[in-house]
Formats: C-alpha cells, sequence, structure tokens
C-alpha cells in the first residue's frame, strides 16, 4: 500500500515537474521574440522558472512522504516564488534606488543569493557555490587584504545589491545569455531528442560502421561527437551513447580503457564542434561582441582536425588489432533512421542559412524551432503514424519538457557565476591575475600560454563547460590580450583548455564517468584519453603562432598550417602505437618522434624537416610492406 503511496506521489511530482518546464518553453519561445516584459523581469522570471523545477526535482519520497531534507527544498521553494514575485513587481522600484539601498532590496538581494548558492549546490555540487562565496568575500574584506589583493571593499548592503537587485550579477549579462539564447538552444536539442534525431544519427553511424575498417570504434566517435554537441553535458553524453557504444568495441577487441577513453574524448569535443557547439558559442559572442556566425566558421578546422586525431589513433588502433568491417547483422536496429535524420539535418541547416543570412541567434534559433516543428509534423506523416497529430503533439510537448528541464539546471549555474564575473570585475581582480601571469611570463609568448593553460585547466576541474569557460576566459583571456594576441585567438586558447578540462587528472569527469560504465581502471583511462585527444591540447598553442587555422590569415598559411597539422597526426599516433600499416621499426619509430616534433614548431625549417620524415615514414612502410608480401607469397 504503501509502495502504492509512494509511486502515487512521485508520478505526481515528476508530472508537476513536467508542467513547469513545458511553461517555461512555452514562455521563453514568446518572451524572447517578443518583449512582454523588461529585461530585468524577463531574466527573473526564467531564473524563477529554473529554481521552481530544480527544487521540485529534488524533492524525495521515502515510506510516502517528503524527507526532512524534501520539506527543506519545498520551503526554499516557497521563498523562491515570494522573492522572485517580489522583484518581479518591484522591479522600477528597484532600478531607480541607485543611491540609498532600501531594506527590501538588500533583504531580497540577500534571499535570491542565497537560493542561487542552494540551488546551483543541488544541481551542480559545491565547487561554484564555494568559488562564489569566496568571490564575495573578497569583495567584502579588499581592504583588509595585504598587496597585490587590497582593493577599496563594499560595504554589505552594497556588495549584495551590487550582486543581485542592481540586476547585475545574478541577473547580468550570463543570466542575460542564459534567458535569450540558451534556453532556445536547450529547446531546440529537446525537440530533436523527441522526434528522434539523436537516435538517427547514432543509426546512420553504425550503418557507416560496416563500409570501414574500425566502423565499431569510429561509431563511437562521430556518434558522440554530433550529440555531444547538442545535449550540452559530457557526462550525459558518454552515459547516452556508451551504452550502444562501448559494448559493440569490446565485441570487438578493444580493451575496456581504450573503449572508455574514445568515449570520453570523443564527447569532451562535442563541445568545441560547431555550429552549436554546446552553446558555448553563445557566452563567447556575448562576452567579446564577435558575430556567432563567426566563430562557428573559426571553429569548424580546430574541431575536424581535433576529431580526425581521435579517428586516425582509432584506425591505427583497429589495423593493429585486425578489426575487420562489421556485419549488419551485429548492428542494433533502428526503424525510420533516414526519415529521422532529416529532423537533423533540415534545422539545422536552416540555423546556419539564418545566421549567414545576419538574423540574430534568438530569431534564428526560433526560426530553426519552427522549421524543426513543421519538419516533426511531416515526419509523422512520413512513417504513417495511426493519428500523426496526436504523435506529433505528444512527441512536441516531450521536446518542450526537455528543452526547459536542461534550460533550468544552465540558468542557476549561470547566475551563480554572474556573481564571480560581477566581482571579479568590480574588484579587478581579474586584471591583477592577468598582471601576475604577465609579470611570470615576461616577454615569452609561450610562457605566457603555459601558465594560462595551467590555471585554465585547474580552474576548470569539475565544472560544466560554460562555466569553466567562463572561469578561464576571466583568469586568462584579457593576460593574452594585453600581450598583443587577438580577442577571438586569446578566447578560443582558454576555452578550448577549459573544455579539455574534463579530461584532465584528478578530477577528469569524462574519464570517470566512461571508465565507470566500461569497468575500466581510471587513470589507465586518462592516460589513453589524453593521448587521444592531443588535438585539444596542441592546437591551442598552435592557434597563437599559426593563427590561420582560426582563419587569421592567408588562404595559402591555413593550408600550410593544416598540412603541418595532419602530419603531426600521423607521427604522434605511429609514436604512440608502434604501428603504421605494419609494425615499425626503431628507425622509423625516432623518425616519426624527430617529426612529430618539428611539425608543431612554428618555424619553416623545422616544417620541411617534419614533412620529409613524414614522407620517410610513408615510403618506408610501403617498401616493407611489399617486401613482405612478396615473401609471405614466395613461401606460399
Amino acid at each position: 500500500m504503501e509502495e502504492s503511496k509512494k509511486t502515487g506521489f512521485d508520478l505526481k511530482l515528476d508530472r508537476a515537474i513536467s508542467i513547469v518546464a513545458i511553461v517555461m518553453s512555452a514562455y521563453h519561445l514568446i518572451a524572447c521574440n517578443y518583449n512582454i516584459f523588461q529585461a530585468g523581469q524577463h531574466i527573473n522570471l526564467h531564473i524563477l522558472f529554473s529554481l521552481i523545477i530544480v527544487f521540485l526535482q529534488a524533492v524525495k519520497i521515502k515510506n510516502g512522504k517528503p524527507t526532512w531534507q524534501s520539506w527543506c527544498m519545498i520551503a526554499l521553494l516557497a521563498a523562491s516564488v515570494v522573492t522572485c514575485l517580489y522583484i518581479h513587481f518591484h522591479y522600477y522600484n528597484f532600478m531607480t534606488a541607485l543611491g540609498a539601498q532600501p531594506f527590501d532590496k538588500v533583504f531580497s538581494g540577500v534571499c535570491i543569493l542565497l537560493i542561487i548558492l542552494i540551488a546551483t549546490q543541488r544541481t551542480w555540487g559545491w565547487v561554484i557555490p564555494v568559488i562564489s562565496i569566496i568571490a564575495l568575500l573578497y569583495g567584502y574584506f579588499g581592504p583588509w587584504l595585504p598587496n597585490p589583493f587590497f582593493h577599496g571593499g563594499l560595504p554589505f548592503s552594497r556588495l549584495i545589491t551590487y550582486v543581485t537587485t542592481n540586476f547585475d550579477g545574478v541577473y547580468g549579462m550570463l543570466a542575460s545569455v542564459s534567458a535569450n539564447t540558451i534556453i532556445l538552444f536547450t529547446i531546440f536539442g529537446g525537440l530533436m531528442d523527441a522526434f528522434g534525431a539523436i537516435g538517427a544519427i547514432m543509426n546512420v553511424a553504425m550503418s557507416a560502421s560496416t563500409k570501414i575498417r574500425s566502423g565499431g570504434a569510429q561509431v563511437a566517435v562521430v556518434s558522440a561527437g554530433l550529440i555531444g554537441s547538442i545535449t550540452g553535458s559530457v557526462a550525459a553524453n558518454i552515459t547516452l551513447t556508451g551504452s550502444v557504444c562501448m559494448p559493440l568495441m569490446r565485441k570487438r577487441g578493444y580493451s575496456a580503457e581504450f573503449t572508455a577513453a574514445t568515449e570520453a574524448a570523443a564527447s569532451t569535443g562535442g563541445a568545441i564542434l560547431p555550429p552549436v557547439m554546446n552553446a558555448a558559442a553563445f557566452i563567447i559572442a556575448s562576452w567579446t561582441g564577435i558575430p556567432y556566425i563567426t566563430l562557428v566558421f573559426v571553429g569548424v578546422t580546430p574541431a575536424l582536425l581535433y576529431y580526425l586525431g581521435i579517428s586516425l589513433s582509432v584506425y591505427i588502433k583497429a589495423c593493429k588489432l585486425g578489426d575487420e568491417k562489421m556485419k549488419k547483422e551485429l548492428l542494433p536496429q533502428f526503424h525510420h533512421a533516414y526519415v529521422n535524420l532529416m529532423v537533423f539535418l533540415i534545422p539545422l541547416v536552416l540555423l546556419v542559412a539564418l545566421m549567414i543570412m545576419g538574423e540574430s541567434p534568438q530569431k534564428a534559433l526560433s526560426l530553426a524551432i519552427l522549421g524543426l516543428a513543421v519538419v516533426g509534423l511531416l515526419q509523422q506523416f512520413i512513417i504513417r503514424e495511426a493519428n500523426p497529430i496526436r504523435s506529433f503533439a505528444k512527441k512536441f510537448v516531450a521536446g518542450l519538457e526537455n528543452g526547459g528541464r536542461t534550460g533550468a539546471s544552465i540558468a542557476v549555474v549561470m547566475a551563480c557565476m554572474g556573481v564571480v564575473v560581477q566581482m571579479m570585475t568590480a574588484t579587478g581582480l581579474s586584471s591583477k591575475i592577468s598582471q601576475f601571469a604577465l609579470s611570470i611570463a615576461g616577454d615569452n609568448l609561450i610562457i605566457l600560454a603555459l601558465v594560462v593553460a595551467l590555471t585554465c585547466t585547474l580552474f576548470g576541474m569539475g565544472m560544466p563547460s560554460a562555466s569553466a569557460y567562463i572561469l578561464a576566459a576571466l583568469l586568462g583571456a584579457p593576460a593574452l590580450v594585453s600581450f598583443g594576441v587577438p580577442l577571438v585567438v586569446a578566447h578560443f586558447f582558454v576555452f578550448y583548455f577549459a573544455e579539455m578540462s574534463a579530461l584532465t587528472p584528478p578530477v577528469a569527469i569524462g574519464c570517470l564517468v566512461a571508465s565507470g560504465l566500461a569497468n575500466a581502471k581510471f587513470l589507465k583511462t586518462c592516460v589513453i584519453a589524453l593521448r587521444l585527444a592531443i588535438m585539444g591540447f596542441v592546437l591551442p598553442f598552435l592557434f597563437l603562432y599559426r593563427p590561420a587555422l582560426l582563419l587569421q590569415g592567408t588562404a595559402f598559411e591555413w593550408f600550410w598550417a593544416v598540412l603541418m597539422v595532419v602530419c603531426f597526426l600521423f607521427c604522434f599516433i605511429i609514436v604512440c602505437e608502434n604501428y603504421f600499416r605494419i609494425q615499425t621499426t626503431l628507425a622509423e619509430r625516432i623518425a616519426a618522434g624527430v617529426g612529430a616534433l618539428c611539425c608543431i614548431i612554428p618555424v619553416y625549417v623545422m616544417d620541411f624537416i617534419g614533412l620529409a620524415l613524414f614522407l620517410f615514414l610513408i615510403v618506408s612502410q610501403q617498401r616493407r610492406v611489399k617486401r613482405e608480401g612478396l615473401a609471405s607469397r614466395s613461401q606460399a
């Protein structure tokens, strides 16, 4: 009886979350295209919807009743509603009270700040709330700190309102991006998932695996990359794609560690893959003022080179293991694959086309969602659903729900990170860190780049991709720009290292999740993943010395830079696997190691040496393959 009550309550709770998520998505589809409220009020409602979803999801039932922790979550939910509505209806009073800080303005600020910190902890853990609290303490205790951290400080009332009810910080730029752009992106991704686009990507990748050697592993690379750019979470993507791809790889003879590392490296790279780029491009665009479509085109070459590195590693590994083409009967069965694929391709092409035509991200995403709905409706008739209208409505509502749930989790972390951004900007801490990095580096760009890379990697560990980039941009990008590095190059540098922190020990959240699913050793998985994802760590440095990779140069410079990267990849993988077409000799392996090093040194003399050594490897392997082939035929 108690079990039935528990189940019934859980169903009601889940239904309540679903309703709020659907209403949230519907509201944003309207509000992002029509100015229903003022900007601050809109962001406040965006946060309110998100807090309701987060706290409802935190409610747990035991023996048919909420636990005491759940009652606390319910109380916080009620406080969220009261506080946000009060801020909403007193918006104009708060905006005009810029001098003296009324008690209700300060008290509302304290309430919403505490609620945001708790909601972020419930969703993302302690790391981000702790960083936010440290930033607040730094803002208050500035007058008592020694140089170079000394600053004038902010009194308590000003500190609180500065990050809340002055409609900065919690309600600042990051929350604005979340409320006006990222939420549309999550709705877009949720609808794609509901209409079967993600399953279609998996299926097409599976079908293609029967055409090439190493197909079983390449499925993981392709599907994890494409789906990872949409899902918005490395861990979620690994869980989604790994449940299908990892067993296939294990059956093909790959070790548990190599399987987990491939999935982790490919899933992590989803955030850097245009045109979606896991919504991070929207934040970079808002931060730098660089148009979104420009960032998409700039990011194409390095993203493709990143995945080329993983694919080549997997292919040579397959050749070494003797992995042949997969048989169709070994593949899981997916229905309506290519029909569902149009739900992915048509809206995505429409989105990119609209951006190229100069439309804003909000309008482009809104029209892409409309196009997705039209294609989704046609899909139901093409696959001959019994009741196509009802089926479409059910999937559309499910997509809105998924988009709202995902958008809520992103909204709270964006609001919380807004506190960090506001404090570091107001106190001048970001510029102080920049000056400190410059003082260490002196006149040496490579030392500065190493310091920034280490900083971005350390502070990005265990954080969601968007938060990792924000912190990296605050800490590292200003130093690079001050050194004379172009703005887009500086931000792509920190962006890549922030994303790659998902693979770096001791946290390495991507490797942790993947190794758990594959029952693999964590540290060994990390080592292999770092090797597979080598381009994610090499490319940022190449951005500085070969900016043509980011379209900052002539067509010939771009071609030459890409050629050198490809040569580096081949040489590096040969060294790691001790295999190319056949087992390498000691001389070939030494040549490969020297060639890899020469290809990443931005000097034309070294480029030619690296290219010559690469050609030597090809010729040497070809001759040895021919010689061994003749010998085997002679023996036969």
